[in-house]
């Protein structure tokens, strides 16, 4: 029997987004959510919590949307006259972010882990409990991504990257063409995002996913409100992964096909 692990990153991005995520869990197949700690609806969606035991609740480290956790002068680099983080549609386009030399002096390694390190302290005052799992938010650069894994280290929560290498994971990143990719270019394309079909995409698959063990299913499940439209370019593409989550047509191929449910907490034993 496969085994199927659905993941919508951005829990607590915005209420909207926050709302497409619990009902892509209720009405839907989604059982992986991540929880953005430094923006203001975190403690909105930390309030659907609870009554939720069949989803795996992590973390998303975001350091590029909204304000930190963290005191704004202790990471001078992330953030902008404001107080606030720079946006990662400007972080691509300094010409520092092509190298990796470049990549770790905007993102120095100690400014990264103070306010990594301080959004995961607040999860576990906001929840009183320890995330699922750790994962990463738009831009993986080294220094970022070096910490999430120093955190791993120290907290024994498993990295959502590694623990899905780890068991062989395969999922649509194992049939995308990168260099084609729009990932890292934080362009606004309306038309484009709008013109997605991410379960079409997904069970494009079905074969390859049936034959292997593990399988994932991801995206950014949400609704679309007028906060989102200013914090990120990826918006109204969200409207089409929460219908993916919810979609009678994924339920029906899931049970077609005896697949099996399954969250970060079924790959590890956390005490």
């Amino acid at each position: 029997m496969s085994k199927l692990l659905t993941q919508g990153d951005d829990f607590g991005f915005t209420r909207g987004v926050t709302l497409g995520i619990v009902d892509s869990i209720d009405r839907g197949v989604l059982r992986n959510t991540g929880l953005f700690t430094n923006m203001p609806s975190a403690e909105f969606a930390v309030s659907f919590m609870a009554d939720r035991p069949q989803v795996c609740f992590g973390i998303d480290f975001n350091i590029v949307s909204g304000k930190p956790v963290a005191d704004p002068a202790r990471i001078p680099h992330l953030v902008d006259e404001n107080g606030e983080f720079i946006r990662s549609g400007v972080r691509v386009k300094d010409p520092r972010f092509a190298t990796e030399q470049g990549r770790r002096e905007m993102f120095p390694y100690e400014e990264c882990y103070t306010e990594m390190k301080a959004q995961y302290d607040r999860f576990l005052a906001l929840t009183g409990k320890k995330p699922g799992y750790l994962h990463a938010h738009s831009l993986m650069h080294e220094n970022y991504i070096q910490v999430i894994r120093d955190l791993s280290k120290e907290t024994g929560i498993p990295f959502s990257m590694d623990i899905q290498k780890q068991y062989g994971f395969v999922s649509m990143m194992n049939f995308m063409d990168l260099s084609k990719s729009s990932l890292n270019k934080k362009v606004f394309d309306p038309e484009a995002q709008l013109a997605k079909t991410p379960l079409e995409d997904n069970l494009k698959h079905e074969k390859e996913y049936l034959a292997s063990e593990y399988f994932e299913i991801g995206g950014h499940p949400g609704y679309i409100d007028d906060e989102l439209l200013g914090l990120t370019t990826l918006s109204l593409e969200r409207c089409k992964d929460a219908a993916m989550m919810m979609s009678p047509k994924l339920k029906e191929w899931i049970d077609t096909n005896h697949v099996e449910l399954i969250t970060y907490y079924d790959l590890y034993q956390q005490h």
